[in-house]
């Protein structure tokens, strides 16, 4: 049944409209922009009068959102403008969810899918907020979508076209987060996976290559020229390297998770080392800063591997920046119980999500498609572990698991027969177990004043 058909879920995605707008019309005013948000204002800005795309205190990043929020600004003289985007954004990604979980679970599937989207406070938060998470979200879902649809073609040319499509979404994914650059050989294994032996395989990995190539070459001839030194897409490795890779421990900047006030700031990076190059000079800074992480990993080999689990926890924090919003007090009339159930809700729901659809990925994944998303949840925080890692990371990564989430909850018995005909399955529910359950709990207590750590 067409998405559009069904009752159930557009009333689903009614609510989904109203639980995102709502707080937008009563709280928005009293928000501002907090950190990454007012870089990228002040980004927007710049290019909406003309000045091209510019470093923001020494960090060069990928272009698409400023440049979004730009177009925002020119056509309706506000960049905030992009939250009602995000808005209308999300209505689709949760159609896409109930079409991808609802191809191999059924209706029932396809509704648990969008469930899990349109009701997850942090997905409600974030498409009310001036990060890049909501888009490049739906950006990588699309690319699983077209990603099923060109494995499926197999005449030449609808194959091929189908290919460009993927590349062409994989690039666009490039220009919004810098950590997409290095996954386009993913989906060309993807798409080899099984057919080494055919042509159109190996013409669709061609095809894939050169569409992502040409969705970035304009970009990054542009900055290349302009900043003089090669770009893709951003230059931030070097920045990350200084936040994770330092005498200090890795710093992030969820509720309990890092430092927030500039006192603390202060206190926390006062022993490392610092910031090196100049603010002005954006590609001598992260020249320097690069060279001296790489020196950093090399005097400390140990330090750098013990610290790759509490990096990738950073990121598994099931509550997120929903809980420091609360705690700060910017949704001001909820009466405290309120913020309570919200802060609750939000990491009982992300941790479903993280640990749920990790398991029913183990349990029920058994195709290309199932080979693709494993491969670039790992990838995204294998990246992670050797940087800085922020919960706002893990967001685009979310829906890929409540496909699989959904089906299981749609499924259980086929779900556990699954697993009861393949017993090799129970290897990756172990590896969930064991490793990746105790990473999202690392954190947990981090959200309560009360209780801070284990």
């Amino acid at each position: 049944m067409p998405w559009w058909r069904d009752r159930t879920l557009l009333g689903m995605l009614v609510a989904g409209v109203l639980l995102r707008a709502l707080p937008l019309l009563i709280w928005m005013n009293e928000w501002g922009c907090v950190r990454d948000e007012c870089t990228y204002t002040k980004l927007s800005f710049r290019l909406a009068h003309g000045e091209g795309m510019t470093a923001s205190s020494g960090w060069l990043w990928a272009p698409g959102y400023p440049f979004l929020m730009a177009l925002h600004k020119l056509v309706f003289n506000w960049s905030g403008a992009i939250r009602i985007t995000q808005i209308i954004i999300a209505i689709g990604v949760a159609a896409l969810l109930y079409h991808l979980a609802g191809r191999q679970g059924g209706r029932r599937a396809g509704r648990w899918a969008a469930a899990l989207y349109l009701f997850s406070p942090t997905m409600i938060f974030f498409s009310q907020s001036l990060w890049s998470e909501c888009i490049y979200s739906a950006l990588l879902l699309l690319t699983i979508a077209v990603f099923d649809r060109a494995r499926q073609q197999t005449g030449d040319a609808r194959g091929l076209i189908g290919a460009l499509i993927l590349g062409a979404l994989v690039g666009s994914c490039m220009l919004f987060r810098g950590v997409a650059t290095y996954m386009l050989p993913i989906f060309a294994f993807g798409l080899l996976w099984w057919r080494l032996y055919q042509k159109i395989a190996w013409g669709q990995a061609a095809a894939l290559f050169l569409a992502a190539g040409l969705t970035v070459a304009p970009y990054s001839l542009y900055a290349s020229k302009k900043f003089d030194h090669f770009i893709v897409t951003d230059r931030t490795i070097g920045q990350m390297m200084w936040l994770g890779n330092n005498e200090f421990e890795p710093i992030a900047f969820d509720w309990g998770n890092g430092v927030l006030s500039r006192h603390a700031w202060r206190n926390h990076v006062q022993g490392g080392r610092k910031p090196c190059g100049s603010k002005d000079d954006p590609m001598g800074r992260e020249d320097c800063q690069t060279a001296a992480g790489v020196q950093w990993i090399k005097d400390n080999p140990v330090e750098f591997v013990r610290r790759m689990p509490l990096r990738v926890a950073q990121m598994l924090n099931p509550h997120s920046f929903v809980t420091r919003h609360l705690r700060w007090g910017n949704f001001r009339g909820l009466p405290q119980w309120a913020d309570e159930v919200i802060i609750m809700w939000n990491f009982l729901w992300s941790m479903a999500v993280m640990l749920g659809g990790c398991l029913a990925l183990a349990a029920r994944g058994r195709d290309a498609r199932a080979l693709l998303i494993a491969l670039l949840l790992t990838y995204h925080a294998a990246a992670i572990s050797v940087l800085a890692g922020l919960t706002r990371y893990r967001v685009p990564l979310e829906p890929l698991l409540m496909i699989y989430l959904a089906g299981a909850l749609a499924e259980p018995r086929q779900t556990l027969a699954a697993l009861r005909q393949q017993p090799v399955r129970w290897l990756g529910v172990l590896l969930v177990v064991v490793i990746i359950a105790p990473l999202v709990f690392w954190f947990l207590p981090s959200g309560w004043p009360w209780w801070r750590t284990w």
